[in-house]
């Protein structure tokens, strides 16, 4: 039971240690104004989001209804069999 209790206290220690180093980091890159930050427009202007949103609303019209389908025919199934 020690023994468990001892790698337990390591391993909080070391996952401790990691956010804490991790969250500074992340603040010291905050605090620089993120410094070298490529510039992706070039590569967003050329997307229409129109289409893009069309495009993911059809793929999820078409899960929605294949869903209600399914849900239907179980429903009729469970009818049928009383």
């Amino acid at each position: 039971m020690k023994e468990a209790l001892q790698h337990l206290r390591s391993i909080a220690t070391r996952t401790s240690l990691g956010i804490t180093l991790g969250t500074a980091s992340c603040l010291a890159k905050a605090e620089s104004g993120g410094g070298g930050s490529p510039d992706l427009s070039s590569l967003t202007n050329g997307i229409s989001m129109g289409s893009t949103t069309a495009a993911i609303l059809a793929v999820a019209l078409s899960l929605v209804t294949v869903y209600a389908t399914l849900r239907g025919a179980k429903i009729v199934l469970g009818v049928i069999k009383g």
